[in-house]
């Protein structure tokens, strides 16, 4: 950096800076006379110096007559444009900035130049003497000087005065536009990805024939490539072709050739311009070598041979020297039978830049017949979509849909859309978290169809390493239970389950821990304060053993799966008292009388080959029968399976290898339908013993339902209301250790009073898109049905209920979980509960995503309903046990 002078920075800086408007058009750099490509060398306290010397002079010279305005605009920014100066990060980050917006504004500058240089290049091939005074005059009133003048002629050659115009000049040729260019190169870019080689560099490229052929041969070339390409499968890659053919049509064939290829001389001359200059610099000349190479190169981008010589002799001028003559290389051409046309059966008319396009092989049998042997080769090696792209070019080929061709491509379409069903029983697995079943079904996938992408481009070894990592941490946390102590062991499980939702060992381990036993032990004769109201008809649980199921028996019909049906218990006389309990199913009239038919029993299913087998036990109700089958997805919707009147049906709309989904058998007689009957089959009472009884071990062994505390518990169904056994009596009234109930598995007593209760809240699940809505708020009790204020954004919502704990998943084993949506709570004025007293109730909220249902792994909201009908709501801390809260406006309904 030189010493500042004044007259110097009044002169060059000041002057400019009056010319182009003030300091809004200039940088820092230019305003303190600091040159930028010393910035990185020079030290703050000559910065700061250079700074102080400035602002001196603009404070000497804020009266001058011409400067004046300029000056005091510079000392009001002098603070703001000093403190970019002021450090030497600052500085590198400025000085990047400055660069960039100088050479944007020196292109500016220099554009009507260049236009008027390029346009006398084309007309006569390089710079007439007589013409440089004129382009001279015109630098100068665009503010270039003679220095930058020169710098920018002097890559252009020089002409005598009074040179002719060439005889092909551009009067009867219009030029092709930079869009079309960019547009066309853009196209052949995505064809070579497509076809998976090297992208043509022109057009000619693509044809496969060389610069200088006459129209004649590239209409013939073209019109062949074209009749071919219209043979082929509606895809991208046939309609990249039709447009680059319509190209070919428009620039060589009625356009001209000559025009194009001038098109292609600036993208090649920006490419090779740094390189020449580079050769220039490291031997002081361009060697004879290296201008070979560079012409070459030249000729690959799409150049006829005088147009690469002419851009590298252009390039060596910029840098001062001579290009050396390179010899002209015969560059043979393939003709019509190369590129697009014949070329097709190699991937879609892509001939590397640079060599020679080969003849057509004589035996095009062989050449279909190999393709479609690499067909089958990745077809058994589990790559479908390698397969169909290798039939698409032995049709080709071919020139023709050959048997064998078509034979395998319909196996080829039926393994890909196998794989759509197989991706989407693995998505349904995968939001339900059973991860070991989507392990399993993602290795069944990957040997037959690796390749084949999942809805939203999900990668196949992508989920199968997230459902392989989930199962690991399952079975370490099944490793950790296996030595835990009974609570800490049935924590374990839990947190297991979460995980991996279809972990048998984990289920395995909640069914025979013994704090599982204890919290289902049946209630003693002695306690009668502790039992459960009298039962609802149709409940099943005063029935005989020979009665089949009996879920539908007593004359009320069980609710559609989804609809909540209001407990006998909670529905109150005019007066706030409780209505009069309903009688026992032994004197409700016989199915004739009351116009109802019993559900069929037995229902029981299994895989039978590819496709499930549902079976069940008749109605006993007389009459023509027909019984109406429905499947339950994991997201409680319900679809219809078929209508029989036979005892069985085979359902074959439940994919190979994943869980046997939960089915519903409803009997019909004369258009009266009876309750549901349900597989796996639900908890019949509360007594565990007695449905033992009365269920047969067989059943209930292929069934796979195992409940935490053995009998029958499945998913869907509440457990048998705990009740604690008397404790034996002890000093001052204590309960012995081994008695006591684990701390992470308190619950209020049924008939306490209500109040402030410790409730440990188990851990939340997973997080999904769901976990970013806004928690429910406001749970409260109306009329015997459950409220809240639905989050912003929240149309579903997920109800999980049990008695014993509180839920720690939404389709958690042991617990009854509905889907309601807000329309259906807006008509139905809440949700219903079930009847069991105490109940612990979470809310899990759900979004859509992508189509599909996401549930949220922490639950929205939390509350408990005591033995004496009050709703308490819970704080949701994890592994904490909090304190709960009554809810205001909480409402008595036993």
């Amino acid at each position: 950096m030189l010493p500042f002078d004044s007259n110097d920075y009044r002169r060059r800086v000041l002057a400019a800076l009056h010319a182009r408007g003030g300091a809004e058009q200039s940088d820092p750099f230019e305003i303190y006379d600091i040159p930028v490509v010393e910035a990185p060398r020079l030290g703050d306290a000559e910065v700061r110096a250079r700074l102080d010397e400035v602002w001196a002079f603009w404070q000497r010279s804020r009266d001058h007559p011409r400067y004046r305005g300029v000056i005091i605009a510079l000392l009001g920014l002098h603070d703001e444009l000093s403190s970019a100066l002021a450090t030497a990060a600052s500085r590198a980050d400025l000085a990047e900035r400055v660069t960039a917006a100088r050479a944007a504004r020196d292109s500016e500058r220099f554009a009507e130049l260049d236009a008027a240089v390029r346009r006398l290049v084309s007309r006569f091939g390089g710079l007439p003497e007589d013409k440089v005074a004129a382009l001279r005059a015109l630098a100068a009133a665009q503010g270039v000087d003679e220095a930058a003048f020169a710098q920018r002629i002097r890559r252009y050659r020089l002409l005598p005065a009074g040179a002719p115009e060439r005889a092909t000049s551009g009067q009867a040729r219009r030029a092709v536009p930079a869009e079309v260019i960019r547009q066309i190169r853009a196209d052949l870019d995505e064809l070579g990805r497509i076809a998976g080689t090297t992208p043509p560099r022109s057009l000619f490229d693509l044809l496969g024939v060389s610069p200088g052929s006459t129209r004649e041969e590239i209409r013939a070339v073209r019109d062949a490539a074209a009749a071919r390409n219209r043979e082929r499968r509606p895809d991208r890659r046939r309609a990249l072709l039709d447009d680059l053919l319509t190209a070919v049509r428009s620039l060589l064939v009625e356009g001209d050739p000559e025009a194009y290829l001038d098109a292609l001389v600036e993208p090649v001359r920006a490419a090779l311009r740094s390189r020449v200059a580079t050769a220039v610099l490291i031997e002081d000349r361009l060697l004879a070598s290296a201008a070979a190479e560079f012409v070459a190169h030249a000729e690959a981008e799409g150049l006829d041979p005088a147009r690469a010589r002419t851009v590298v002799a252009d390039l060596a001028r910029e840098n001062g020297v001579e290009a050396p003559d390179v010899a002209y290389t015969p560059r043979r051409s393939g003709g019509a039978g190369g590129g697009a046309g014949a070329g097709a059966a190699e991937g879609g008319g892509v001939v590397p830049p640079g060599r020679d396009v080969p003849a057509p092989a004589p035996g095009r049998t062989r050449d279909w017949q190999a393709l479609l042997s690499r067909a089958r080769a990745a077809l058994r090696a589990g790559r479908p979509i390698e397969a169909s792209d290798e039939i698409s070019r032995a049709r080709e080929a071919a020139g023709e849909t050959l048997p064998p061709i078509r034979a395998l491509g319909d196996e080829v379409e039926r393994v890909i859309r196998a794989a759509g069903e197989s991706w989407r029983v693995i998505v349904a697995e995968a939001g339900a978290d059973r991860h070991r079943a989507v392990a399993r079904l993602t290795e069944d996938l990957a040997r037959v169809a690796a390749d084949v992408p999942g809805p939203g481009g999900r990668v196949l070894d992508e989920v199968r390493a997230t459902a392989r990592a989930r199962c690991a941490q399952a079975d370490e946390l099944v490793r950790r239970a296996r030595e835990a102590p009974g609570p800490e062991r049935i924590q374990l499980a839990r947190e297991a389950l979460a995980a991996v939702a279809d972990h048998e060992e984990a289920h395995g381990l909640l069914a025979d821990s013994p704090d599982a036993d204890a919290a289902l032990r049946p209630a003693r004769p002695a306690r009668p304060a502790r039992q459960r109201p009298a039962a609802a008809p149709g409940d099943g649980s005063n029935e005989g053993p020979g009665e089949g199921s009996g879920e539908g028996s007593g004359g009320r019909p069980e609710p559609e799966r989804g609809q909540a049906r209001v407990p006998e218990q909670e529905r109150v006389s005019a007066d706030d008292r409780p209505a009069p309990a309903a009688v026992s199913s032994a004197v409700v009239p016989s199915a004739a009388e009351a116009q109802v038919v019993e559900a069929p029993s037995g229902v029981s299913a299994r895989w039978d080959g590819a496709s499930v087998v549902v079976s069940w036990r008749p109605t006993i109700t007389p009459g023509d029968v027909r019984y109406r089958i429905r499947r339950i997805t994991a997201d409680g919707n319900a679809r219809a399976v078929g209508v029989t009147a036979a005892t069985s049906i085979e359902d074959g709309g439940v994919y190979r290898g994943s869980s046997i989904p939960e089915y519903e058998v409803i009997a019909g007689v004369g258009g009266v339908w009876s309750a549901p009957a349900r597989w796996p089959e639900p908890v019949r009472g509360e007594d565990p013993a007695r449905d033992q009884e009365r269920v047969p071990e067989p059943e209930r062994a292929a069934s796979g339902a195992t409940g935490e505390g053995g009998g029958t518990q499945v998913p869907g169904r509440l457990p048998p209301v705990p009740a604690p056994a008397e404790a034996p009596a002890t000093a001052a009234g204590a309960v012995p250790v081994a008695e006591a109930v684990p701390a992470a598995e308190a619950v209020p007593v049924p008939d306490a009073v209500p109040g402030p209760t410790d409730v440990r809240v188990p851990p939340p699940g997973p997080r999904t898109a769901a976990d970013e809505l806004d928690p429910a708020s406001d749970l409260r009790l109306v009329a015997g049905r459950l409220c809240w204020t639905w989050p912003s954004g929240c149309t579903e919502m997920m109800v999980t209920a049990r008695a014993d704990l509180p839920p720690a998943g939404a389709q958690e084993l042991g617990s009854i979980t509905r889907k309601i949506t807000n329309t259906r709570y807006d008509i139905d004025g809440g949700f219903a509960l079930p009847e069991a007293r105490p109940l612990h109730v979470a809310l899990f909220a759900c979004v859509r995503a992508h189509g599909e249902l996401v549930v949220a792994g922490a639950a929205a909201g939390r509350c408990l309903v005591d033995a004496a009908g009050v709703l308490v709501v819970i704080a949701a801390t994890p592994g904490v046990a909090a304190p709960a809260t009554g809810a205001s406006g909480g409402a008595r309904t036993a």
